[in-house]
């Protein structure tokens, strides 16, 4: 069975179950009673979410070349509908927001672009990975889920704190030498795999691979480095994380009250977090049912009432996708048309 197939009978199993458990007249009543200023909030706090984002990497890209805010809000929308249509964009990365740097700017090395998306994820995950971690401690502590799902939360709390303590550990200093000998021996490796004949065919041979990738490797280590000494922006670029999070959260506890759920902040910020953590992990790429049905059971496992849980997951998606995939698409109409990412900026 295709990969396609097995997401969409996993969509439409799903679907079927909240179905079958949703009260369809007290859904229509819900539906009816909204308030629409509150629909008009979120989509403000989303778009200010996205706002906050602009500027945030726009403090990064400027200690490389200074780009218009207007510019990187485009490239930020178009990457974001990359990364949602498309999967291999959303498992690699942001490469698309990479390739739309080089485009706009003067410098067209891909490693000092990429240097900054790294140091942009690594300042959000900085901020949010407390939160999923207090949100899983949360969930198979106090919550009633089956015994296979605590036990899964309880391993996935072990892999962050893993992970976190090996990001406070690499602050130690390491020559760069000894990064640059340990991509080399597996550089080979990846060369000479057989079904691997992208790198033959590209690059002639493994001498002129092993020198592009050790050169981009050293530029990202130096560009990235030099941020992170950087203690004013790296202080600056945390805050500006906090306060894209806020929006984000605001968003949804905005969301529902106006569906007249009063949600508990401890509710909203263990459920919410735990959903955003599932969605950036999994690669799966856009499209409705999958994302909505996680959204949908996360919120009922925290004690949100299924009509409410069906009703905010939606709207938050068409908030969302209206983002990413109707403004993008507009966005990069308008870079065609006027050419904006096949030229270059000079400020």
């Amino acid at each position: 069975m295709k990969t396609g197939s097995i997401f969409f009978l996993v969509r439409l199993i799903g679907a079927t179950i909240i179905i079958w458990f949703m009260d369809i007249e007290q859904l229509a009543l819900i539906l009816r009673s909204i308030n629409p200023d509150f629909i008009l909030l979120a989509f403000l706090l989303e778009l200010s979410g996205f706002l906050i984002w602009t500027l945030k990497w726009k403090h990064l890209v400027d200690k490389i070349e200074h780009i218009r805010f207007t510019t990187l809000f485009m490239g930020l929308l178009a990457g974001n509908c990359m990364s949602t249509n498309v999967l291999r964009a959303r498992t690699l990365g942001g490469f698309g927001r990479v390739f739309f740097l080089k485009n706009v700017s003067q410098d067209h090395r891909h490693a000092n672009w990429y240097a900054t998306i790294a140091m942009d994820q690594t300042t959000n995950n900085f901020v949010f990975t407390p939160l999923i971690i207090f949100s899983l401690l949360f969930g198979f502590l106090f919550l009633n889920i089956p015994w296979w799902l605590s036990v899964l939360m309880e391993i996935i709390v072990l892999i962050l704190f893993s992970l976190a303590l090996g990001a406070y550990l690499s602050r130690q200093k390491v020559e760069r030498t000894n990064i640059i000998n340990f991509c080399k021996l597996n550089l080979q490796r990846i060369y000479n795999f057989t079904p691997i004949k992208y790198f033959r065919n590209r690059f002639g041979s493994y001498h002129i691979f092993e020198e592009i990738v050790v050169r981009n490797l050293t530029e990202f280590t130096k560009t990235y480095t030099s941020i992170l000494k950087d203690k004013q922006a790296l202080a600056k670029d945390v805050i500006l994380a906090v306060l894209m999070y806020s929006f984000i959260y605001s968003k949804s506890y905005v969301l529902f009250h106006s569906s007249g759920y009063d949600i508990s902040i401890l509710q909203l910020v263990v459920s919410l977090s735990i959903i955003l953590w599932i969605n950036s992990v999994l690669p799966v790429p856009g499209g409705l049912g999958f994302k909505e049905i996680v959204m949908i059971g996360i919120y009922t496992m925290v004690g949100v009432p299924v009509n409410i849980a069906a009703i905010v997951s939606v709207i938050d998606r068409i908030i969302y996708l209206f983002f990413v995939i109707v403004i993008s698409y507009s966005v990069i109409g308008i870079m065609r048309i006027f050419h904006i990412n096949q030229k270059r900026h000079r400020i």
